[in-house]
């Protein structure tokens, strides 16, 4: 058997020393020139397959990793958003906190609930609805203020749980205000058209500018002096009439609010 095996290693390493030696000397060249082509057909067809088979291998785990990270993206957007409104609420009842802190007035925090005129762009009744109502102790005529202490309405209904609260705005909503001028003028704030302020029965002899500040005048029941309204925008005396006319742009946006406060009286 091992002599067999020597046979046919010899014939082998024969056939392939003789293979050489043509080679060499060129006698293989006819045979070369004949199967090159063949060769380098089938070998760029098996490159092409792979590197096709390749293409669609590294397109597909593009496709795969393009959905990964939108995927990521989506999510970090979704803890962003939520990141900015827990900071947006954080800083509002810090803000309830420091003013409340510094007028010391008893008070309730609430969600508004929805806008009671949200699709009817032509009234002039700016309502709001509140998440407290009589079972919170809420009762019509309190005082009701923004974030920042803005007195934007005062609670004119109340159910159970809810609560709707006329912004200053409103045509139908009356707060009793006064002037920071020489004369410490008092009047009666009425909403005009739902975009601003008038305040009415201010006399022809007191003296009104630009930027006098409105504030609450502590002389109606259940709502405290000192709060913040607004800023007068326009003076008008007409000849004859007794009182000014005075427009007053409200201190906070109607549109913005989500969140209120409601001084309870002691």
């Amino acid at each position: 058997m091992i002599k067999q095996n020597k046979k046919i290693y010899k014939k082998i390493l024969a056939v392939l020393g003789l293979l050489v030696f043509l080679n060499i000397f060129g006698f293989l060249k006819p045979l070369n020139s004949f199967l090159n082509p063949a060769v380098n057909f089938f070998s760029f067809k098996i490159r092409k397959e792979v590197n096709r088979s390749t293409l669609k291998e590294s397109k597909a785990d593009l496709l795969k990793k393009v959905e990964e990270l939108e995927f990521k993206l989506a999510k970090e957007k979704v803890s962003l958003s939520l990141l900015s409104s827990l900071q947006i609420e954080n800083e509002q009842f810090r803000n309830f906190f420091n003013f409340f802190e510094s007028v010391k007035y008893n008070y309730l925090i609430a969600d508004v609930v929805w806008d009671d005129n949200l699709l009817n762009f032509s009234s002039t009744n700016q309502n709001i609805v509140i998440s407290k109502g009589e079972s919170d102790g809420l009762y019509p005529g309190l005082a009701v203020v923004s974030d920042s202490g803005v007195l934007i309405g005062k609670v004119i209904e109340t159910q159970d749980k809810y609560s709707k609260v006329c912004l200053s705005n409103n045509s139908f909503c009356r707060i009793a205000v006064a002037l920071n001028n020489e004369e410490k003028s008092s009047g009666l704030a009425e909403g005009n058209l739902g975009l601003s302020v008038k305040v009415n029965f201010i006399p022809q002899n007191e003296n009104v500018v630009l930027g006098n500040i409105v504030f609450s005048s502590g002389l109606e029941k259940n709502i405290p002096k000192g709060l913040y309204l607004g800023e007068v925008v326009n003076v008008e005396k007409k000849e004859n009439d007794i009182w000014q006319d005075i427009i007053v742009e409200p201190f906070f946006n109607s549109k913005n609010l989500n969140r209120v406060a409601i001084i309870i009286p002691e």
